[in-house]
């Protein structure tokens, strides 16, 4: 298994509405080729969960009423990127730029990703 090797990269999580899946993938995609070895484009789409908020006054609200409960399907978008900042600004940026809500949940986390044959 000597063509195993171990890439430092940024896992990136993101919450997002059915209406609004395929807008921030290609956003995303319009930021990096999400390349993964020999393949682009790769991430992950869970099931639908339920997010729940209760928007508060001064926010930007796309669904739900200022002080009031809300909550709505929606789907965990995940896919890593190699561990550059800049790329990952820009990554971010994308997903602001084409996401419904005025703070979308991002989650970003320092991983380790594997590769072979020597394709990052």
């Amino acid at each position: 298994m000597s063509n195993i090797m171990f890439v430092e990269t940024f896992r990136i999580k993101v919450y997002v509405i059915a209406d609004y899946l395929e807008k921030v993938l290609a956003a995303i995609s319009s930021a990096t080729n999400l390349k993964y070895g020999n393949y682009d484009g790769v991430s992950w789409c869970s099931h639908p969960g339920i997010e729940r908020c209760t928007p508060r006054a001064g926010s930007d609200t796309y669904g739900g009423e200022i002080d009031k409960p809300f909550s709505i399907a929606s789907t965990k978008i995940e896919f890593s990127i190699p561990r550059d900042k800049e790329l990952l600004s820009k990554v971010v940026a994308s997903i602001f730029e084409h996401h419904p809500w005025d703070e979308p949940v991002i989650c970003i986390t320092e991983s380790v990703d594997t590769r072979k044959n020597g394709v990052v």
